[in-house]
């Protein structure tokens, strides 16, 4: 290869490592975080899910409070082909923040209880805010899921950003509030 060439390649090998925390399909902007976990995760179907992180301005993504917890792989998860976005959670925090361009997107939040004490200490129930708007009233995923360790997801579409900032709030009422996985995708 000539020197140009090498320039150029190693130029377009620095601008996709750069764009790996946002997958641009077509042209759109794409985000998944795993919760509870800072590695990065491939799923099955070739997604790339960031790792889990602390939100600070600029940062592109992460989370505001909270604490992680790995349950492990031994943790079976009923509902999905992707146990390992499920085996991992944030949770206690107060929110999600993404920046992001401005327009419409789709929201996907992902759950699993997998908080083994859930049935003697009680229910996990809490509120999700987006954008400032009620999305979620008193959750309770292992009741809405039908089971402990089996997943949920809860799909919001046109949401919309118009300050490059998406946020998803969540709101203890019993216990902490607990997040898997995030999913922000332009519509």
């Amino acid at each position: 290869m000539k020197r140009h060439q090498l320039i150029f390649a190693a130029v377009l090998g620095a601008l996709v490592i750069a764009l790996a925390g946002y997958a641009v399909a077509q042209g759109k902007f794409v985000l998944r975080v795993n919760a509870g976990d800072t590695a990065s995760y491939t799923d099955k179907a070739g997604n790339v899910w960031q790792g889990d992180k602390w939100y600070k301005k600029g940062g592109k993504y992460g989370f505001i409070d909270g604490d992680t917890i790995d349950r492990g792989s031994f943790v079976k998860i009923q509902g999905t082909n992707d146990p390992k976005i499920y085996q991992t959670e944030r949770y206690s925090m107060s929110s999600f923040v993404a920046e992001v361009p401005n327009g419409k997107y789709t929201v996907r939040l992902h759950f699993a209880e997998t908080y083994e004490n859930i049935e003697t200490d009680g229910p996990r129930v809490f509120d999700v805010t987006i954008q400032g708007k009620p999305a979620l009233k008193d959750i309770n995923v292992q009741k809405e899921a039908g089971a402990v360790q089996k997943a949920l997801i809860k799909e919001f579409k046109a949401v919309e950003v118009t300050n490059g900032i998406l946020e998803v709030k969540f709101i203890a009422k019993e216990q902490n509030p607990e997040i898997n996985g995030i999913e922000v995708l332009a519509e």
